[in-house]
């Protein structure tokens, strides 16, 4: 029987889902700052341990955002002001933080660069070769040749920006 221009189709959220390409779920949205080029924010699960929100603060460096921080009202993404924290849970244990951008950026950077030395550094990449030799030839012959061979291996690293298509 044909539907009637004024009844409901029913909608598939699996259907819309497999759709729209994002079939890990919703993606974070992002939180309206006043001041965004200033900040990075980030939630903070509190009931990671006792000791988290403190390490959050003394050692890495991330504050607790404020009610003058959002560009809008708490409840419009989710969060409510608990004791002069801005936070989300059922009990408050998710707090948002912030940091300046800048500062953000330099300490991704040296992260990048200390995970690219121990993924693609010279040391790395002759462990990787001489354990790779050693089990791959019988005996340790190949493995000493490689090791005594990586020595003398460069290992460049390099970025290329590319323009987005339109």
């Amino acid at each position: 029987m044909p539907r009637t221009a004024k009844e409901k189709v029913p909608v598939s959220i699996v259907e819309n889902r497999l759709k729209s390409g994002r079939i890990f779920g919703q993606s974070s949205k992002p939180i309206p700052l006043t001041d965004p080029d200033r900040w990075t924010v980030r939630i903070v699960n509190s009931k990671i341990s006792n000791s988290h929100l403190y390490d959050m603060q003394a050692e890495k460096g991330w504050v607790y955002a404020v009610l003058g921080d959002l560009a809008v009202r708490p409840e419009e993404v989710g969060l409510r002001e608990l004791d002069g924290r801005l936070v989300r849970g059922t009990q408050g244990e998710e707090v948002l933080m912030k940091m300046e951008r800048t500062d953000y950026a330099a300490i991704q950077k040296a992260k990048d660069k200390a995970n690219r030395e121990q993924t693609f550094g010279k040391k790395a990449l002759k462990s990787a070769v001489v354990n790779a030799a050693s089990r791959e030839v019988d005996g340790d012959e190949g493995a000493e040749f490689l090791n005594r061979a990586v020595n003398r291996i460069q290992v460049t690293d390099s970025r290329e920006v590319l323009a987005e298509d339109e």
